[in-house]
Formats: C-alpha cells, structure tokens, sequence
C-alpha cells in the first residue's frame, strides 16, 4: 500500500489533498514551482493541522518542495495544477520523466479526457484520473477515471487508497465533466442564467436550492467555492466536446471571470470573502 504521496501544485486544491492525506497518515511530498505559492500552502497547512493537534489527532508528514525530482521517492503522484489542458499535459510528462516505473499517475482534472491526457504520459498504463470534490475536508467523494489502458490493479489500488482516506468513490467513463460536473456545472450555468435575468438576487436562488431542494450549499455560493474560472473552463469542454448549445456558458459568467472575480479563491465571485 501506498507510504509517500506527492502532490503537484499548491493552490487551493493541492494542500486541501494533502491535508486530507496527513490526517491519514501518509507522508506528502508537497511540489510547486511557485515559492511564494508554496510558502502560503505551508501556512495554511500548518495553521489547520495545529488544530487537529489540539484534537489530538496523529498525522503524517509533510514536505514542501519547488524540486519535482524529489518525487522519485513516491507510490503516488497526483497532479493538481490549474484546469488547463496544455499546462496539465506539460507537467504530466514531466512527472513521467522522473518517477518510477511502478509508480501511479494521477490528475486531478475535473473535466479533461483522460485518455487525452495519457497522451503526455510514459507508462498510460499506470496513469488514472482522480476527481477530489472542493472542500475534500467536507465532501468525502472521488471521481475514479481510468484510460483505455490503465491497468486493472491499478484501479483496485486507487479504490483502496480512496478508502484509507475514509472517502466514498464512484467510477466514471471518461467522458466530459465525468458524472458530478456533467450534471452540476450546468446547472450553476442555469442559476447564474436566473440572476441574470432578474429571476431574484444571489441569496434567494442559494435559499431556493438549500431548502427547496435539500441543497447543503446554493449553486451560486458552490460557484465561489469551486471557482468561477473552473466552472467556465468546463462548460467550455462541455460545449466543445458535445456540440451542444445546452452548455453555452452564461454571459455573467463570463463577465465575472474577465473582471477577475473568481470565487472564494480571489475573495468575491457571487459573495465577498
């Protein structure tokens, strides 16, 4: 089973995956070529394990590193950097290049084809797609994507691994948006589209869903948290993938992104942090 998980990229995602892993007990080797990116991680990270500390709870170890050589020591290398197909694929084939033959490569997308993405790896056959939700601290499940050619002990070695994080999965095809995003992300394109012709204002369409609809979250408040960056990216896939009109991103979003407001992670998208 797996010891030392690495995780490529720092942002937001990347150290809400390795605090999930250290409360795991697995040692996390933490990459961002970024310093100053890196040395935020490790604030944060720091700030949030001390609390589970206090609990006293037992984590693994953490190490942040800007020298991607150093995941030649992993099992498990996850990639998670931004929702971008070429910057993606580029690092991807760099990780290839450095780990392990036995090692397992995984991405983190939530909407690109895996099996596009295996293109840019050495060994297809060890390279899987595996789809944290945001927060993972909250939402406890995994989109499990294999290629056409990901070996099949692979797979029955990732279910394992989701299951020492005491995490549910689900398998998905490798079609776009996979199951969550193919049937989320238009749907906050949908509410976005009510705001947008004065259907109500921000916290009524949120209230209508959470209590309406038994939503733990509004989908506009669920915009802010995934990032509204992310959530145009994949109704881009969507509509270039589908040739489907149905996945024509709404013009307020639209407008949201080029004015750089782009959720919790800016601090306003929908709401201001």
């Amino acid at each position: 089973m797996f010891q030392t998980i690495g995780i490529a990229g720092s942002g937001l995602m990347g150290t809400a995956i390795a605090e999930v892993n250290i409360l795991s007990k697995f040692n996390i080797i933490l990459f961002d070529s970024n310093s100053e990116q890196l040395n935020k991680a490790q604030k944060r990270i720091s700030s949030r394990l001390n609390k589970h500390k206090q609990d006293g709870i037992k984590n693994g170890r953490i190490n942040y590193v800007s020298d991607i050589s150093l995941f030649k020591s992993c099992d498990l290398v996850i990639e998670c950097v931004t929702e971008d197909e070429k910057i993606k694929a580029r690092l991807l084939d760099q990780i290839g290049r450095i780990i392990h033959k036995h090692t397992i490569l995984a991405t983190n997308t939530s909407s690109i084809s895996i099996n596009r993405l295996s293109n840019s790896t050495k060994n297809p056959a060890n390279f899987i797609g595996l789809h944290f939700m945001n927060p993972p601290q909250i939402i406890k499940l995994v989109e499990i994507i294999p290629n056409n050619k990901t070996d099949i002990q692979i797979v029955d070695n990732i279910k394992d691994y989701v299951a020492k994080l005491n995490m549910q999965f689900v398998i998905s095809d490798d079609q776009p948006g996979f199951i969550v995003n193919r049937v989320l992300i238009p749907m906050i394109n949908e509410a976005v589209h009510a705001l947008e012709s004065g259907l109500s204002d921000v916290q009524s369409i949120d209230k209508a869903l959470k209590l309406g609809a038994n939503f733990p979250m509004g989908p506009l408040q669920l915009a802010d948290f995934i990032g509204l960056d992310t959530c145009l990216y994949i109704l881009q896939i969507l509509i270039k993938d589908f040739e489907n009109p149905k996945y024509k991103p709404c013009h307020l979003l639209e407008d949201y992104v080029r004015q750089g407001k782009l959720g919790r992670k800016t601090g306003e998208g929908f709401y201001k942090y």
